[in-house]
């Protein structure tokens, strides 16, 4: 039987996405507090809390991207997020660990990154 292997590129998301999800290296708390975060996103009182956390000009502006989409800005926060765990390209996902790895609180801090990239010019 041969074994299939998976690209590089798919190699590096696989890894990463088992990073910050729960299945990889790292604090067993902080995964598990991201993938709780990422699943409670699309109630409006967690969003609430996480747009505290932003820069205001950020949760403005995710709030207009919201309003545009004609979406609640929890929805839109939770499908922002959950489309960059599925679909981010590598150097995302390379960038997104350096600054988690970095912080205090890498469950919220990668969902503030995530939701900072979704509205800035990048």
């Amino acid at each position: 039987m041969q074994r299939g292997f998976l690209s590089s590129n798919e190699t590096v998301r696989l890894v990463a996405r088992r990073i910050l999800i729960g299945e990889g290296i790292g604090s067993q708390d902080w995964r598990t507090m991201l993938g709780e975060l990422i699943a409670q996103l699309d109630r409006p009182d967690v969003t609430a809390g996480v747009l505290t956390t932003l820069d205001p000009r950020i949760a403005a502006q995710l709030e207009r991207r919201a309003a545009a989409a004609s979406m609640t800005v929890a929805d839109f926060a939770a499908g922002a997020v959950r489309e960059f765990v599925e679909h981010a390209d590598d150097d995302l996902w390379f960038q997104l660990i350096t600054i988690v790895r970095k912080s205090d609180d890498p469950s919220l801090t990668a969902v503030q990154t995530i939701l900072t990239w979704v509205v800035t010019e990048r």
